[in-house]
């Protein structure tokens, strides 16, 4: 996967590229993790559908995407141009 950040007129801010397991499997293995950690007593969830960052902050969905396999391709943080 390759992330691309941009700013309101388009032009390229950072780019990172991940690699991990299949999109398929990776997606169900996201919400489920997910869905287990909004279920936890100490949650704190406003009603409504809202975005991974939104539900629970940036830290989280790293950790969550790290356990579900999603890894830097090589090694290092996003690239700021």
């Amino acid at each position: 996967m390759i992330a691309v950040a941009r700013d309101s007129q388009g032009r390229p801010l950072a780019t990172t590229a991940l690699t991990g397991p299949d999109p398929y499997e990776m997606t169900g293995s996201l919400l489920a993790w997910a869905a287990a950690r909004a279920v936890q007593p100490d949650a704190v969830l406003k009603p409504g559908a809202h975005g991974p960052v939104a539900a629970f902050g940036l830290d989280t969905p790293r950790l969550g995407a790290a356990e579900a396999g999603v890894r830097e391709a090589d090694g290092a943080s996003a690239r700021r141009r």
